[in-house]
């Protein structure tokens, strides 16, 4: 789910689209090598019954054909999908759940294309590793087999436990005293073609993160993020190691364990909670364990739903900001959402090492500060980057949009419409209390408060979309769900019941449903500490979360009924 550019696992779906010719699809021939009739992309469907039910081109008009004219009009409507500033009323989701989301998408959707044809004669795409949330993006697949991922605690034992660390490029060091007066700024490890890591000076591309899935490289505020984490996972192994006596190995697995049972916990009991429709949530992750009812009719999760990666986890895009306060220093002059790209191996001339100076203040983006900023509502009008700016492309080389892509997606691997879509959800939530519209016509059209907000951008969409009736009938799915988070998700602030559905849908099957899954007691439960994003991040700074507190998470993880015990004890005296 890149924010800037496609995922690893797109790109390789646009270089090398394969697919199951089996069947027939309805969809259309197109030219430059794009699905011929008769081809369906193969991979799980959330909903197998509409496969047979794509969505349908636009009709041919003058000289041109079905596919010409649909690209025409998503080329018109994409580039209206323009929010041309942040706004004072973004929504109430800090700035980081943004990037948080896009991490957690990866660890689902950590792909690789099958190109060749198997026995069968057909393709496929398939998961590349596991799929439960397992922090697959930090520890890949761990030090045994992916042991040049991982650092020695010390010279004497060699057996790896704790990560590498990078360490930023020196800038104006007036500035740098200023913002990282401590130098606790971290970059993620990066190595050169022969193996030799980076050197502080910084360089251009090509470089390459020494990481587990290069992705989570895609931008600055991303790969800060897993820097904190890889700071927190090597605070828990020596802690361990220096105060406890424990061996590496040992330290390493405790560590493993406590740190991916407290992601799983923000996962589900904070990033959830804030995009899923409350009713939805409930009926994924409302029980004991938070095993909620509708989690039991999912059927195991080998592969991703379509539904799921090419529609509904594009709503992320709705959330990014033009503009971030990376630290104080950055509070006159924002960083721009392009320069924020560039900080990335991923990228042709990605400037790396990231820069000391833009080392991130994580209190400007996970709440708890009167400076936090905030993520942009939901909807259907995006980041100038995304909504104008090329940084994809069609499998022919036209230089697309992230936003046109998004769409063009949804006809091209015949997923069904967001209508259509819309009616299955309300079968599979009939016994809730939630009621699921379908919306349609002028239901796609920017609802009031965007236009009262967006003004002559919204109204400019409005008469595009006008001009193209067959679209606000029969929507793509990646757009229906950005436009359903608007109008019945609290404007924007999280997603609508079809949109919610399919992400809590997926992110269940992930944690509950999948075989490879190593989900132990007490690894998902009410009980680990801390419960949300900002407790998960503050674990890398001793400043925030001191040595004695880390220990006290760590050791009432591993002994909960001692720490219970003891908590009894604590309230007895007490009272």
């Amino acid at each position: 789910m890149g924010h800037g550019s496609d995922s690893t696992y797109e790109t390789l779906i646009n270089q090398r689209r394969v697919y199951d010719s089996t069947r027939s699809s309805g969809c259309p021939a197109s030219p430059g090598g794009q699905m011929g009739a008769g081809e369906v992309l193969r991979g799980r469907h959330l909903f197998p019954e509409l496969v047979d039910k794509p969505i349908a081109l636009m009709a041919a008009q003058g000289d041109d054909t079905p596919v010409e004219r649909t690209q025409k009009a998503l080329e018109a409507i994409s580039s209206r999908m323009l929010g041309p500033r942040d706004p004072d009323d973004g929504s109430e989701t800090p700035a980081a759940y943004t990037y948080f989301g896009q991490f957690a998408f990866h660890d689902i959707v950590f792909s690789r294309v099958f190109g060749a044809a198997g026995a069968s004669g057909k393709h496929s795409v398939d998961n590349a590793v596991t799929v439960g949330l397992d922090l697959s993006g930090l520890y890949g697949r761990g030090p045994t087999v992916d042991a040049h991922l991982y650092d020695a605690a010390s010279a004497i034992d060699t057996t790896p436990c704790r990560f590498p660390m990078g360490l930023p490029a020196v800038a104006d060091p007036t500035v740098i005293r200023a913002v990282d007066p401590g130098g606790r700024g971290r970059d993620l490890p990066r190595i050169d073609a022969g193996g030799a890591f980076l050197a502080v000076c910084g360089r251009k591309s090509p470089y390459r993160p020494l990481v587990a899935d290069p992705r989570n490289d895609d931008n600055l505020i991303l790969s800060q993020l897993l820097c904190a984490l890889m700071q927190a996972h090597n605070r828990l192994v020596d802690l361990q190691i220096r105060d406890q006596g424990a061996t590496p190995l040992d330290a390493f697995e405790r560590a493993r364990a406590f740190l991916t049972s407290v992601y799983r916990r923000v996962v589900v009991d904070d990033y959830m909670r804030r995009i899923l429709s409350p009713t939805v949530w409930e009926h994924f992750f409302g029980g004991p364990d938070f095993r909620g009812p509708g989690f039991a009719r999912l059927r195991p999760l080998s592969d991703l739903p379509l539904e799921f990666s090419f529609g509904a986890s594009r709503f992320a895009h709705g959330m990014v900001r033009n503009r971030y306060r990376i630290n104080q220093s950055f509070d006159e002059n924002p960083g721009t959402l392009r320069q924020i790209l560039s900080f990335s191996s991923q990228r042709s001339n990605g400037d790396v090492p990231v820069r000391e100076n833009w080392i991130v203040d994580w209190s400007r983006f996970v709440g708890g500060d009167a400076q936090v900023q905030h993520a942009r509502r939901i909807g259907p009008f995006l980041a100038l980057e995304l909504a104008t700016v090329t940084h994809t492309s069609d499998l022919d080389g036209t230089p697309r949009s992230i936003a046109f892509m998004d769409c063009w997606r949804c006809y091209h691997l015949g997923l069904p419409s967001g209508q259509t879509v819309a009616k299955a959800v309300g079968e599979a939530l009939a016994a809730t209390s939630l009621d699921v519209p379908v919306l349609t016509g002028p239901d796609i059209l920017p609802s009031a408060r965007n236009v009262a907000r967006h003004g002559y951008v919204a109204k400019e969409l409005v008469k595009i979309l006008q001009a193209y009736p067959e679209f606000l009938a029969q929507t793509p799915l990646s757009y229906y769900i950005l436009q359903e988070a608007s109008v019945l998700g609290d404007d924007g602030n999280r997603l609508g019941p079809v949109g919610s559905y399919i992400v809590g849908a997926t992110v269940a099957s992930a944690l509950f449903k999948t075989d490879e899954n190593e989900m132990r007691a007490g690894s998902l439960s009410l009980a680990v500490e801390p419960n949300d994003l900002p407790g998960l991040i503050r674990m890398a700074d001793d400043r925030l979360v001191t040595d004695e507190q880390l220990a006290g998470y760590l050791d009432r993880f591993i002994h909960p009924a001692r720490s219970a015990r003891v908590h009894r004890r604590t309230g007895d005296i007490a009272s």
